[in-house]
């Protein structure tokens, strides 16, 4: 059985796929290989559960009523970077480079072995985490350098507590993602935190002062948790 922390570790991937069937295998098979995994069975579902909550990976089917693969997948692209993966059927030239064009990290193309689908997952997430968790992150005018434990705003160095400062980085690490007060408690105080969660709000009230103009990026999402949106 896993422990609480690793439990927390877990990669979270969306899978978005209309055959029920075909969802379950999915989740069954990559479940077992350590993966926390959410379904949706329709590419609107899929952009709901993408504006509630935050993910290591987006998979879309192509081929969905409702919202199809490339219409989700040009949506979520307005709110989220979250690395994607296309699966279908298409093999065509012409679908592979929609699927880029539209902002899409890797493709698929059925049928494939399971085996081959875990480790898509496995490496895009490595790269992303490679690339996002980096010891410097710059953003709209707003440096943190994890090294030197600074921050500087168009160039200007402010001051942070080292809580305030952990926060910002978790919140720019994650950029235009929405992130809970639970998830951001888990990131900076630590999975056993047992305070108050509104302790995440003090310390966003902190940030924005710190941060002036730039506090604009810092988006608090009704019911959902908080944001920082390059827009």
């Amino acid at each position: 059985m896993l422990s609480q922390r690793e439990m927390v570790e877990l990669n979270k991937i969306l899978i978005c796929d209309d055959e029920q069937k075909i969802r379950e295998t999915y989740f069954d098979y990559l479940s077992a290989k350590g993966f926390e995994v959410c379904l949706a069975c329709n590419g609107a579902e899929g952009l709901k559960k993408v504006n509630n909550d935050s993910f290591d990976l987006i998979i879309l089917d192509v081929m969905m009523p409702v919202m199809n693969g490339l219409d989700a997948c040009r949506e979520i692209r307005k709110i989220s970077d979250t690395p994607i993966l296309f699966l279908s059927a298409l093999g065509e030239e012409q679908n592979l480079l929609d699927g880029y064009r539209l902002g899409g990290d890797d493709y698929i193309v059925k049928p494939f072995p399971m085996a081959v689908l875990a480790e898509k997952c496995n490496a895009i997430i490595s790269r992303r985490k490679g690339s996002t968790l980096q010891n410097e992150i710059s953003c709209c005018g707003v440096t943190l350098d994890k090294t030197k434990f600074s921050v500087t705003v168009d160039g200007a160095e402010i001051n942070l507590a080292n809580k305030t400062f952990k926060l910002l980085a978790v919140l720019m690490e994650n950029k235009n993602n929405v992130l809970s007060r639970e998830q951001i408690l888990t990131k900076v105080w630590g999975w056993d935190f047992d305070g108050d969660e509104r302790v995440v709000d003090t310390h966003i009230k902190k940030l924005r002062k710190a941060l002036g103009e730039k506090s604009a990026h810092i988006k608090t999402i009704i019911g959902g948790g908080y944001s920082f949106r390059e827009g």
